[in-house]
């Protein structure tokens, strides 16, 4: 069977409106890419994904379909103006579900946690494991912040200590904490959907009994060994004299989210509660750490 790769790059108001007419024509798969430069981040899995001002919207098509007539379509739909680009190409045929599951191996961080998708059976070794089921990228460990944070909650001595994981999205920190054998782990979210994703994968890895989950922190817990938080640097700003107040003298924090750019304005801040270490980086993003 013929395939073919259709691109279009267009404003953010006509993402939807064109994804639903890409789906009318039975395209097998639409995935969205960014075109402007803005910072985008869109943690919780499975929730929406977000899109930029200028997107790239690429749909697999059955090579049976009039390519004419799509345009047409498209162009009738969401207007010409609003066309920046457009481009078609050829693809084999392949097996598209295999094509999907190679694209989320299982992960090693700090030579201590694995991470992998549910469908792959087992990893060889005793490592502690996470399993998810993939949907966006972020959440899953493959996204640089989100590998920072396992990187570095893989690197600490876990055993029997109090960690809250503050914007859990996924629940990928949580329950890597839980994994690594946390005594109670505090999983905060203001998105319900996120709070959902968090709960579907503490069951998947059956560590529900492990993870508490609230839109806020409860006043009733005790103060965290270890807050983790992988946000936006406003929030992360904003925060700041909270996570304080949650985390226990000699206790640690770890922050990501943030560009490299951004490292100076968050350590200025977090500096007036934190002692601050050395921050890790990985393409352009970065990880801060700190002592109470």
């Amino acid at each position: 069977m013929a395939w073919f790769r259709l691109t279009i790059e267009t404003i953010a108001e006509q993402v939807e409106p064109l994804t639903g007419l890409l789906e009318q024509f039975d395209a097998s798969a639409v995935s969205y890419q960014p075109v402007s430069d803005e910072y985008l981040f869109a943690e919780g899995y499975p929730a929406e994904p977000g899109v930029w001002r200028q997107t790239s919207v690429t749909a697999l098509l059955d090579g049976e379909i009039d390519i004419d007539i799509l345009l047409a379509c498209i162009r009738n739909r969401i207007g010409t103006e609003n066309i920046t680009g457009h481009r078609i190409e050829a693809v084999e045929d392949q097996d598209w579900s295999q094509v999907h599951k190679s694209a989320f191996p299982a992960m090693v961080f700090a030579g201590r946690l694995v991470v992998r998708p549910d469908w792959e059976a087992s990893v060889s070794g005793d490592l502690p494991c996470v399993t998810l089921a993939p949907g966006l990228a972020f959440g899953t460990g493959r996204h640089a912040t989100t590998a920072l944070c396992l990187e570095w909650l893989a690197g600490r001595e876990l055993s029997g200590k109090t960690v809250i994981d503050y914007g859990c999205g996924s629940g990928i920190l949580s329950i890597a904490a839980a994994r690594l054998g946390a005594g109670q782990v505090c999983a905060v979210d203001i998105d319900p959907q996120a709070l959902l994703a968090t709960r579907q994968n503490a069951e998947r890895n059956q560590l529900l009994d492990r993870i508490r989950l609230a839109a806020a922190p409860d006043p009733a817990w005790p103060l965290a060994d270890i807050l983790i938080a992988n946000i936006l640097l406003n929030p992360l700003l904003q925060l700041a004299p909270d996570f304080a107040g949650l985390v226990k003298p000699g206790g640690e924090i770890a922050l990501s989210g943030l560009l490299a750019g951004q490292v100076p304005d968050c350590l200025d801040c977090y500096g007036q509660w934190f002692k601050m270490g050395t921050p890790a980086y990985r393409d352009e993003w970065s990880l801060l750490q700190g002592h109470r």
